[in-house]
């Protein structure tokens, strides 16, 4: 998902700055016990600058900022502060898409050459709705190898094309999955022909206006948009301002600004009112059966649909330079989770402060650590390479390795560059990330060498697999 994606590792420096209170009179212990949380999170691993909206239906439990919007001028972060938000763009593209469909002005079977006649890529063949949900098959164009991560040139519509247009697919549309941007930028291009008009305006007519969102933007960084933070990166010194991307980078994938209290109402407008309809919702809440049998979470609203901790829950990260973000709805329970943040790459992300905070509300603790140390057996069944199957995100190989206390895990297998993050056993077959506890790692099947590995990340679940030895 990189440029619109979540990193792993994490650190800061910047002391809290508490901004503003909840709106109305909360639920006083829930509310407290938030902003415990927070102000615990903010020390232990602070962001330049967070804003946090926690509701049950219209209560609000709280609603505050923390931090900076803005380090230079010492401007702190409140609920009315404007971030980007990153992937979370995606769902408004679906909703765009969804009720095109609607009107009979988009068939979601059609190939995407229907509507683009002269995308001449592998990928003209495979249905708009494999776009939708990352079963296409295209590449990923923020993994191109080529592609100029933090630039602040110009780029055309024609120009971004060709980070992916030409390269192979990955399979065959509809099998897999595998998390890309690319997809979204040809659903905004579908848009804008369809329409005949730029996606900014489209996605301003069509939604942001009907849903009342006055503080959602199309995020030009030439804009003037009142109350937006600025994005920072961590640098072994502290904090250095982001990289400000030309909008065509991100586009229907990732370019959009928007608040707490906006991305609240977009929740509630969308999923707890359904003011669209259910002909968009159910399109927008459709999940596909991939390649092996199984049902994909993700759903073609770019929303994951899943069951956490036992309760349903709609969800969806957004990550791009300078900023992370994580918006969530449990409709059992009628609760919704905003987390906008102005610095990525730290730990825990939007997606654990979420998790964290849902416990709280919901009483779930978190697992404690298990007494009992690994034993060598265990240790021994449990190491090796894991490699990704119908369900990729970004991530190809996982590694176990060995530790002198027990196990620990690299990105790219067991022999790749880079750290071994620690793994802390929970009990049986289940352990946390030691920079993150809401990232859990489950191996299987039990008593025997460990053949399946789920990581819960991302706020999904991504399944692995270790090969049988040759």
């Amino acid at each position: 998902m990189k440029a619109f994606a979540h990193g792993i590792f994490a650190i800061a420096l910047v002391a809290p700055v508490l901004g503003a209170c909840a709106a109305q009179a909360p639920a006083r212990s829930e509310s407290a016990a938030v902003a415990a949380l927070l102000a615990d999170v903010q020390t232990n691993a602070p962001y330049v600058g967070l804003a946090v909206s926690v509701r049950r239906g219209e209560e609000v439990i709280y609603e505050g900022g923390l931090g900076l919007a803005d380090l230079e001028n010492q401007v702190a972060a409140t609920p009315e502060t404007i971030f980007q938000i990153g992937s979370i763009t995606k769902s408004f593209t679906s909703i765009l898409i969804a009720q095109l469909a609607v009107e009979g002005r988009i068939d979601l079977d059609a190939p995407v050459s229907t509507y683009l006649p002269d995308y001449r890529g592998p990928a003209r063949s495979a249905p708009v709705r494999t776009l939708m949900n990352h079963t296409s098959g295209l590449v990923n164009y923020t993994n191109a190898p080529n592609f100029p991560h933090g630039t602040r040139r110009d780029f055309t519509r024609a120009e971004m094309l060709a980070f992916f247009e030409n390269e192979p697919l990955m399979f065959e549309p509809g099998t897999a999955f595998s998390y890309s941007n690319s997809g979204t930028y040809l659903l905004g291009l579908i848009v804008e022909a369809v329409t005949g008009q730029d996606y900014s305006t489209v996605v301003h007519d069509r939604i942001f206006v009907p849903l009342g969102l006055e503080h959602t933007y199309y995020g030009a960084w030439e804009q003037i948009i009142p109350h937006r933070a600025h994005g920072y990166v961590r640098t072994d010194g502290g904090f250095a301002n982001a990289p400000e991307l030309d909008d065509l980078i991100p586009f229907s994938a990732g370019a959009l600004d928007s608040n707490v209290r906006d991305i609240q109402r977009y929740l509630d407008q969308v999923h707890r009112q359904n003011v669209l309809g259910d002909e968009v919702r159910n399109i927008l809440y459709t999940q596909a059966n991939l390649g092996d049998g199984s049902t994909l979470d993700y759903a073609q609203g770019a929303i994951l649909i899943r069951n956490w901790e036992g309760h349903r829950k709609i969800a969806h990260a957004g990550d791009i330079d300078g900023f992370s973000a994580y918006m969530s709805y449990y409709p059992d329970d009628d609760i919704s989770i905003v987390v906008l943040a102005n610095t990525r790459d730290v730990t825990p992300t939007p997606v654990g402060i979420e998790q964290k905070i849902a416990r709280l509300i919901f009483a779930i603790p978190h697992p404690a650590p298990s007494a009992a140390p690994l034993q060598a057996n265990e240790v021994a069944a449990l190491t090796g390479d894991y490699q990704a199957g119908a369900l990729r995100v970004g991530i190809d190989v996982v590694g176990i390795v060995a530790t002198e206390t027990g196990i620990a895990f690299r990105i790219g297998g067991a022999n790749a560059e880079g750290p071994a993050i620690p793994l802390i056993h929970l009990d049986g077959r289940r352990f946390s990330a030691a920079h993150d506890d809401e990232m859990i790692f489950s191996f299987g099947p039990e008593g025997a060498a460990a053949t399946n590995l789920s990581i819960d990340w991302l706020g999904g679940s991504i399944p692995f697999h270790r090969p049988p030895p040759r």
